[in-house]
């Protein structure tokens, strides 16, 4: 009898291939009515071909991971890479395994098209559906965290564990300080035995110092007695936030403690390159004729320029200009910073719309395009909320070793508008400093794409 992890797998590689096999039906058809009445031919020899570069390309990307283990927009950017390598392993096996290739080309354009389409749609359903089973009947996978109280805690609140499909923590075992043990506190590493088989864990989550290795093989050890999966949990976190590259020196793991993927040159061209691409396509395509309209209900709800134009902190600590649509009444007097909150009379009627839908910072393409600001990265802030911030909040200054964003990762995951406190604003650069830490192009792909349903979703912190 196959587990609940296998189950959804071998569920949803049969899915897909039914899918697969109704779209290549329906291509098939499609491209005999474009040839104007050629007979319907289903080629199975080609279909096959498909299915069998479709199960590889997906397990390059791993694409079957378990869903609770990333986001729709996560796996959404990672269907656009299988997608591209699918459709150029079937061109080349078109080539080297087909007679008259050629003939095919209709099909495999309207193929991949309707795999573009139905495939975010299917998993998007599949999403909904296995959200309703896990709720229906409270199916979570428990997990059990065994470690050092400091590591133990950090991993609770960094939200590791969150998930919309979802894990749930049903305790601690560890060798806790008196004064910082958790309210679900199961006991000390030595009674792991007992605790495995009370609670019936799903996974281990190992959180011990390297220096217990003793501990740490008798966890495994009671771990893989029961089937249970462990996960080995390393915390660099004391040795600074910078990302940890790994090499090797003489046979020895070596952590480099800071490498940012943008500190080489070839990634710096290529996110340039994209900025460039994407911010003409929304100038020409979208500014071109949205840019009238708005100046033109700006200028009848208040007087005052079309653009608002303010000084932040750029690229390396350099004053940039940033640009938006104004969303407030002018009065002037911009020397003040006051930072905007929920009803605040200062906001226009059509502005609180701009800033609802995030409209007014569209101009920031033009920031993007003459090279000051990037299409993704972390949003700059006001330079006295930069000021007020950097003394507070450690390792603040690291968001400026990349170019600022129209978007980021931080304001799709929720960290956007008013920041309160300094805790809000640690949380925002921790975001910030993880995508500086793991950019790679996908990354920013997801991103947009994830700003785009959030757009559409609305956001209650847009005002």
């Amino acid at each position: 009898m196959f587990r609940g992890p296998q189950f959804s797998y071998l569920l949803r590689l049969f899915l897909d291939a039914l899918l697969l096999f109704l779209l290549f039906l329906f291509s098939v058809k499609v491209t005999a009515y474009l040839q104007q009445g050629a007979p319907v031919v289903f080629p199975q020899r080609l279909f096959f071909i498909s299915l069998l570069l479709w199960y590889f390309s997906a397990r390059v990307f791993h694409f079957y991971t378990s869903v609770t283990l990333f986001s729709f927009s996560q796996e959404m950017t990672i269907f656009l890479r299988l997608l591209s390598l699918h459709l150029l392993l079937f061109v080349f096996a078109l080539f080297l395994l087909i007679k008259a290739p050629q003939s095919y080309r209709d099909l495999v354009w309207v193929y991949h098209a309707a795999l573009l389409v139905a495939i975010p749609f299917s998993k998007y359903i599949f999403r909904v559906f296995v959200s309703f089973i896990r709720k229906q009947y409270r199916y979570v996978r428990k997990i059990l965290v065994v470690g050092s109280s400091d590591i133990s805690a950090n991993l609770y609140r960094s939200g590791r564990l969150i998930n919309n499909l979802e894990y749930a923590i049903v305790g601690f075992v560890g060798d806790f300080n008196q004064n910082n043990i958790p309210s679900n506190f199961l006991g000390p590493i030595s009674q792991i035995e007992q605790v495995l088989d009370s609670i019936a864990a799903d996974e281990v989550f190992l959180a011990l110092p390297s220096y217990q290795a003793d501990e740490i093989s008798f966890v495994v050890d009671c771990c893989e007695k029961r089937n249970i999966q462990v996960n080995v949990v390393n915390d660099f976190s004391r040795l600074g936030t910078s990302a940890k590259n790994l090499t090797n020196y003489a046979g020895f793991p070596i952590v480099s403690l800071r490498y940012f993927p943008l500190d080489d040159a070839e990634n710096r061209i290529f996110k340039r390159l994209f900025d460039l691409f994407f911010s003409l396509l929304v100038i020409f395509f979208i500014l071109s004729w949205l840019t009238p309209i708005i100046a033109l209900l700006i200028k009848i709800s208040s007087k005052g320029p079309v653009f608002f134009r303010q000084e932040r902190w750029g690229l390396n600590n350099r004053q940039i200009f940033c640009y938006k649509f104004r969303t407030m009444f002018s009065n002037g007097d911009v020397s003040e910073y006051t930072p905007t909150r929920k009803g605040d009379p200062r906001v226009t009627g059509i502005g609180r719309f701009l800033r609802k839908t995030s409209m007014d910072e569209l101009p920031q393409f033009f920031n993007v395009l003459i090279g000051n600001m990037s299409v993704v990265g972390p949003r700059p802030h006001p330079i006295p909320l930069s000021l007020e911030s950097k003394d507070v909040v450690q390792h603040y200054m690291f968001r400026h070793l990349v170019k600022p964003g129209i978007t980021g990762w931080a304001q799709v995951n929720g960290s956007r508008g008013e920041v309160q406190n300094s805790l809000e604003m640690k949380a925002r650069v921790g975001f910030d400093l993880w995508y500086i830490e793991n950019w790679n192009f996908w990354l920013d792909c997801q991103i947009i794409f994830q700003t785009v349903i959030n757009l559409i979703k609305g956001d209650e912190k847009a005002y």
